[in-house]
């Protein structure tokens, strides 16, 4: 992986880049001589990988030229963006944030685009992901999502809220039997300006291994899903689910597997959704 500032190094940048470190070391802490460290203890983030425990700051944006922006394996990690953005130069490429293996793991208030899958969490148990942007190029899918907003595989107990995301083809995508007791609420989700690009909103489906079971025990409430050919899908083995509380404004219905819902013979809730089926239009 090979990263770089996403502004070009001309003279003037150089000059603002110094006037920069300039007004921030005053915040750095003289402790030990670790000037990654700021007064309040956070560390800032130097590299494109956290594998130690601690809370983590970005000060400025990171470009990926190619694969993951930002790796975190350790647990007890929270990594405030601080307003700033994770990005790549090839889009629909590698994921933006990657949290492996980990729990205890807070990721907040950023900008996240470009990647396949920008945000993903695996393996993981209690992992926030608050107060993000994360904003797709809209990409045409290419035998499935090119632009996933944030996929979870085998994740308990994860909690995604406040989230914005627009502009991919797949906004949430929760995966795996050993996803459960997840909480997904109050993210607004919208597709792009090509309708044929926005497949679905959110969507339960098994692992790409381990058989056919999918997510169990989830609550997906209070969100605002708009712009997706469905808002809302899931396998037949996602079960025990609750959707309610959630706007679907889609292109052809809210949720498409209505079989698996309890009052057709399945486990899955959805209760007090409200549901519109809205025009196809392409936007400018």
């Amino acid at each position: 992986m090979q990263f770089v500032l996403k502004a070009s190094l001309t003279k003037r940048t150089l000059s603002l880049l110094a006037l920069f470190l300039l007004s921030t070391l005053p915040q750095l802490a003289h402790a030990g001589n670790d000037w990654n460290r700021l007064a309040d203890g956070r560390r800032v983030v130097t590299r494109p990988w956290i594998s130690e425990p601690g809370s983590y700051v970005l000060r400025y944006d990171l470009m990926s030229e190619r694969g993951d922006g930002l790796v975190i394996t350790a647990s007890g990690v929270t990594i405030d963006l601080n307003g700033h953005q994770i990005g790549t130069f090839s889009r629909g490429t590698g994921r933006g944030i990657f949290v492996d293996g980990a729990s205890g793991v807070t990721i907040k208030n950023g900008r996240v685009g470009g990647f396949l899958t920008n945000v993903m969490l695996t393996n993981v148990t209690n992992v926030k992901v608050e107060n993000l942007q994360i904003v797709g190029a809209d990409l045409a899918p290419n035998n499935g999502p090119s632009e996933i907003g944030i996929q979870l595989i085998n994740t308990r107990a994860a909690l995604i809220k406040g989230n914005t995301i627009s502009s991919v083809n797949l906004g949430i995508f929760v995966r795996g039997s050993g996803s459960t007791g997840n909480r997904i609420t109050e993210n607004n989700i919208t597709g792009g300006a090509n309708p044929a690009h926005g497949l679905l909103g959110i969507c339960y489906n098994p692992a790409p291994t381990g058989g056919t079971a999918g997510p169990r025990g989830d609550l997906i409430y209070n969100n605002h899903i708009a712009r997706f050919g469905y808002a809302f899908a899931l396998s037949e083995f996602s079960i025990y689910n609750v959707i309610r509380d959630n706007t679907f404004a889609s292109f052809v219905g809210g949720i498409r597997e209505t079989q698996f819902l309890r009052g057709n013979g399945g486990t899955n809730v959805a209760e007090d959704n409200l549901d519109v089926v809205i025009p196809m239009t392409t936007l400018q």
